[in-house]
């Protein structure tokens, strides 16, 4: 009897293995430490996530690093689409140019898949784009709503979580440190006056409204 259970019991182990390889990846809401939209996320935390997302989800999302900001703060992509154009994204992404000229070759307009850039919070201190994206990425590499796997069969979304993370964890940081736990509307309230130089600007204080598309905090 002994002699079974030890042979028994790896196989059992090995069976069930697959069901814990499929679990569900948890939502932003079960990963952070606070409710999320409950207060301002930390960027480490906000990348935190991604990174945990793009490691339990890697047939349908990617993650690439495109640069540090001058703060040593991580600059990152996060890209969403169905595994089967996440294994063509270099044919899906030169066809792109070649269709809009910026490359040679002429480019197929049968299927073609569309490419969407989502830019989270390019100013620090309006951070509700950089907590949205944690949602959202979510639900675009769980695919488990069929409308959501339907868009993506087409379509590539690329999100950058925080264009701004100099300026975001400047404001987040600041902004946690001052509110209470019950937030205060009044006006004249400490958290609704945001020092100098604020969140806005990135590490040099540029707009990057104006500035990001030549890449100068990258």
């Amino acid at each position: 009897m002994n002699r079974l259970r030890s042979l028994l019991l790896p196989a059992l182990i090995c069976l069930s293995a697959p069901a814990f390889a499929q679990t569900t990846p948890k939502s932003p809401f079960q990963f952070l430490p606070h409710g999320l939209g409950e207060q301002f996320t930390p960027h480490h935390m906000l990348n935190a996530y991604f990174e945990y997302l793009a490691e339990q989800a890697p047939a349908t999302m990617r993650l690439e690093k495109y640069g540090m900001t001058n703060e040593a703060r991580p600059l990152q992509i996060a890209i969403f689409s169905t595994p089967e154009n996440m294994a063509r994204l270099e044919q899906i992404r030169q066809n792109n140019l070649q269709l809009t000229g910026l490359a040679e070759g002429q480019g197929s307009t049968a299927n073609p898949v569309a490419i969407v850039w989502l830019s989270m919070s390019v100013h620090g201190n309006e951070p509700s784009g950089s907590e949205c994206s944690m949602l959202l990425a979510f639900q675009l590499a769980i695919q488990m709503d069929p409308k959501i796997a339907g868009w993506l069969k087409n379509t590539v979304v690329i999100i950058d979580p925080s264009l701004n993370p100099d300026g975001y964890d400047r404001y987040t940081h600041w902004y946690r440190g001052v509110s209470n736990l019950i937030k205060n509307p009044l006006p004249d309230s400490r958290e609704h006056h945001e020092p100098w130089p604020g969140g806005r600007p990135n590490h040099y204080y540029y707009d990057l409204n104006r500035d990001w598309a030549w890449a100068t905090q990258v």
